[in-house]
């Protein structure tokens, strides 16, 4: 699912991009239909496995050292890659203002932690989110009550730095951790082949509910919090995106797994052989990519200025490029001890 999704993640921003200086300047891209399929869905996938995956992190605070250790281990993923490559892109304008000429920040300290906390905003969602489930989970016993009141909060709590995109995504993480922890508590085997019938109406329900979605639907036009707007508009838009983002997660969650249910089916039987050691791949590298590819597109996609109008094909083409680079680099460092920790690899 992460490799699924990390292809989704590039595409998308390959659209944004990669479609001329013209198109990106006016921000056409939130109104182009495959820009907001992607969109509708696919950062809360990403989030539902984060969740799903965290899980196992947590589940081994069995004492305080171990929670410590716990924690320390999702800071040292999370956060130093967001530093590193704040402060490497910061000594970058640094030397360019100097060479050309142009006055220096005067708050140097300032703007470089200013620039980090607004820097790869996936990965400050993941730690927040990972955050304030792990206190709840460990130190409040996950109180119900608690988590209502956090969640009427975030209505209230100012969307800036990022903050609005963080409270999206909550939502999803909590959800994957959860339902993780629910299938192993009970002992639950997730069905090798979700019922058809299941993913029809999944698929026929994101359908009908994507047929709404527009430029209000996008977090960073319209913000989360309801304080200071028209209380019912924006729930309703709050609601309505949250609603089709675990919609269309679920969907290709179900769709997946009867899809690969089937091909275990087929190598089983001898019919055929079908693996997907790339997808698998890409999704183990998906951190890498993630963080890489931002700043490809930035310094080379971003570039190319003989592309006068949105193409597809050309937004195909340069998704195929920046995955080219982005992947082996990441394993390239992931390899190496001193790197690798700017990847988010131990």
């Amino acid at each position: 699912m992460r490799g699924f999704a990390i292809i989704l993640v590039v595409f998308g921003h390959c659209i944004q991009e990669g479609s001329g200086e013209t198109y990106r300047a006016e921000l056409s891209y939130f109104s182009d239909r495959l820009y907001q399929f992607i969109y509708s869905f696919h950062m809360p996938l990403f989030m539902l496995v984060s969740g799903y995956l965290g899980w196992y992190s947590i589940k081994r605070c069995t004492s305080g050292k171990c929670c410590l250790e716990v924690l320390k281990g999702r800071a040292s993923a999370l956060l130093v890659p967001i530093f590193f490559w704040t402060a490497l892109d910061y000594i970058r304008i640094l030397i360019v203002n100097s060479v050309y000429g142009r006055p220096q920040p005067e708050a140097l300290v300032f703007v470089y932690f200013y620039n980090a906390l607004n820097n790869l905003w996936f990965l400050w969602a993941v730690w927040w989110s990972f955050l304030a489930v792990y206190v709840m989970h460990i130190f409040l016993k996950d109180n119900v009550v608690i988590y209502v009141l956090g969640f009427l909060l975030l209505f209230i709590i100012p969307d800036g730095l990022g903050v609005g995109a963080y409270k999206y995504m909550f939502p999803y993480y909590l959800t994957g951790f959860y339902v993780h922890g629910y299938v192993q508590n009970k002992g639950k085997q997730i069905e090798k082949y979700p019922p058809p019938w299941m993913i029809g109406i999944l698929g026929l329900a994101f359908a009908m509910l994507f047929i709404y979605y527009n430029e209000d639907s996008f977090i960073y036009l319209t913000g989360y919090k309801l304080i200071g707007k028209n209380v019912f508009r924006q729930f309703g838009i709050d609601l309505y995106r949250t609603v089709i983002g675990f919609v269309g997660s679920i969907f290709f969650v179900l769709l997946w797994q009867y899809f690969l249910g089937y091909a275990d089916k087929l190598n089983q039987d001898g019919e055929g052989r079908i693996e997907f050691r790339l997808l698998r791949k890409l999704g183990a590298d998906s951190m890498g990519i993630y963080i890489l590819s931002g700043y490809l597109l930035i310094f080379m996609i971003k570039r190319l200025d003989f592309i006068r109008q949105p193409s597809y094909i050309c937004n195909l083409f340069e998704t195929i490029i920046v995955l080219g680079v982005a992947w082996p680099i990441t394993l390239i460092f992931g390899k190496i001890p001193v790197l690798k920790r700017i990847i988010g690899k131990k």
